[in-house]
């Protein structure tokens, strides 16, 4: 595991938001979904189908890709992590339960991708809420870069 905030009441806290989701929707609590969940929360950054494949064997899993894809879209519909396509290649996840919402930047010379917070873009998502009578539930600006090169 590497993230130092991985602790054990952070993992548990989003064990039980997993295991309650489980519940409600008559899924079972199983080893590998567990550790999935607490593998994905080790993970410093954005990853894809292929990281979360090899760590989990390197932890000792034996599990396919397609259960980790079967199981992300649960991961997903309980509000654990979020999907993103940032442009060429395979989507990419990250863990999202004790995240504020933020937006990235995508070099597209680097492949690099950056998070930022920009308050503005949080009061033009809350004038459309109020405007529209809506909730915003996700946005999802991307914006695409490449590094200026000196002339």
């Amino acid at each position: 595991m590497d993230k130092e905030t991985t602790n054990p009441e952070r993992l548990e806290t989003v064990e039980k938001v997993f295991v309650s989701f489980l519940f409600l929707h008559g899924l079972r609590k199983t080893p590998e979904r567990i550790a999935m969940l607490k593998e994905i929360y080790a993970i410093e950054s954005h990853f894809d189908v292929d990281e979360l494949h090899f760590r989990l064997r390197n932890n000792g899993f034996r599990i396919s890709r397609a259960t980790i894809y079967n199981n992300l879209d649960l991961f997903l519909e309980s509000g654990l992590i979020r999907k993103h396509q940032f442009g060429k290649g395979m989507a990419q996840y990250e863990e999202s339960y004790f995240f504020d919402q933020h937006d990235h930047i995508i070099l597209t010379d680097t492949g690099e991708v950056r998070e930022f917070c920009y308050p503005r873009i949080q009061n033009i998502k809350k004038t459309i809420e109020e405007t529209f009578g809506i909730v915003v539930d996700s946005h999802s600006p991307y914006f695409y870069a490449t590094h200026k090169h000196k002339p």
